[in-house]
């Protein structure tokens, strides 16, 4: 068997090192997120690829050649050693029906090596880092007290990343399944400030900052054996995903900086525990003409177990997200040009979001699409525009317009070759 080859390995590590080079504002972004971010962990990370991010679905039954975050059991079909890197731009109009704010950040989201063990029982080994959750938000309020007139700022920034190990494999011919072990960790500072117009006043800035960290399992089942199962070739590219992620006990340490135009204190406030939910998914796909890719999938979260320091915070519920969308290939032949193997992708979904304030629950719609393009045989780029909106001006409340463009390089190498006679 021929020696594993480098460059993947080269082009990896200088990803890495320029990743983590950049100053903090430009991989997070500050202040250029959603209001909502201020509660609970931040924004939830749905995105389980640029892929499945263009048909507005998770993926949890959608098999092929690339990697999903989520459920690890669709990797059994890679090929090829995969190098995935996803970057994401973002513009966000929120108003509360009076005023209107336009803030726009640029994020590195994940990046995932995947690496195929032994390609006919679909063995894949996985190891990857993705955004679980964001915490990006700035916001300015102007009041008066006792005649003094003087300004709010409420500011936010961090979240959690995950790093991850995972398998896949075939068993009984037709389920895939795998397993992933992640570890979440994560740095949430949060801001307020009083600066009153009048200079003989002390002016007040307040930081929290809060350190997370903790570990978690998820895993999936994808069954594509319904032709054999029930005597119909109609349903040979019919795919069943199931897929679930356990509760999580994350180590949580808390620490503030007072502030005064006199005086400055730093403490440690306490350490305590996060209780994270576990959660559910189903998802159907099926493919006609062998070009054509149609999927629907939904994930429940059960937020009501999620405890923050032993209580349970009453504006967090559990949540739902579905989606459905569908994927176009013209061919996939070698010997046909790049521009009749691009696919086209167009989806929508709905989410039941985990947050409920002044009554109202904070819900999210959103239309995607996407395409690949085919840059050699083993590497191509994908690319997303997604359109959503969050929440209503209605009870004192922000509605949020996102724009997300977003792009993830995908590069293959076959780094396990025989020799003739091997």
């Amino acid at each position: 068997m021929k020696a594993i080859r480098f460059p993947i390995l080269k082009f990896s590590f200088i990803s890495l090192v320029f990743i983590f080079s950049l100053p903090l504002e430009a991989q997070i972004g500050k202040n250029g997120g959603s209001t909502y971010s201020i509660f609970g962990i931040g924004d939830l990370n749905y995105s389980a690829s640029t892929r499945t991010d263009g048909m507005g679905i998770m993926g949890f039954s959608l098999l092929g050649n690339y990697t999903n975050t989520m459920n690890p059991a669709a990797w059994t079909e890679i090929p090829f050693t995969k190098f995935s890197t996803e970057f994401n731009f973002q513009k966000t109009n929120s108003t509360d029906g009076l005023n209107t704010s336009n803030r726009t950040y640029s994020d590195f989201e994940s990046f995932n090596l995947s690496i195929p063990v032994n390609q006919k029982h679909g063995l894949i080994l996985n190891l990857g880092m993705d955004n679980y959750s964001k915490v990006n938000y700035d916001i300015k309020l102007r009041s008066t007290a006792l005649d003094e007139n003087y300004t709010l700022y409420y500011s936010g920034v961090g979240g959690l990343t995950r790093i991850n190990l995972g398998l896949s494999y075939i068993i009984f011919k037709y389920c895939s399944i795998g397993a992933q072990f992640n570890y979440s960790f994560g740095n949430i500072q949060k801001t307020f400030q009083i600066i009153f117009d009048n200079p003989v006043l002390f002016n007040t800035h307040n930081e929290n900052s809060n350190t997370i960290s903790g570990f978690y399992f998820n895993s999936g089942l994808i069954f594509h054996g319904f032709g054999d199962l029930f005597k119909s070739k109609k349903l040979n590219n019919l795919n069943l995903g199931i897929y679930y992620s356990t509760p999580a006990k994350l180590s949580s340490s808390l620490s503030a900086i007072y502030e005064r135009s006199t005086n400055a204190d730093s403490t440690e406030l306490s350490s305590g525990d996060i209780n994270m939910p576990w959660s559910l998914g189903f998802g159907l796909s099926n493919t006609f003409y062998n070009s054509l890719v149609v999927a629907a999938d939904v994930l429940f979260q059960n937020w009501n177990q999620y405890k923050y320091y032993g209580s349970h915070p009453d504006i967090i519920k559990n949540s739902i997200r579905t989606g459905v969308g569908a994927e176009y290939t013209p061919s996939t032949k070698l010997e046909d040009p790049w521009y009749k193997k691009m696919s086209y992708r167009i989806g929508g979904s709905y989410t039941v979001g985990y947050l409920r304030i002044n009554g109202q629950s904070i819900n999210e719609i959103a239309i995607n699409a996407g395409f690949t393009l085919p840059l050699s045989r083993l590497n191509n780029a994908d690319f997303l525009i997604s359109y959503l909106t969050r929440g209503t001006t209605t009870d004192g409340l922000v509605q949020d317009k996102i724009l997300k463009l977003g792009v993830s390089i995908n590069i293959g190498e076959l780094w396990f070759l025989k020799h003739k006679g091997d």
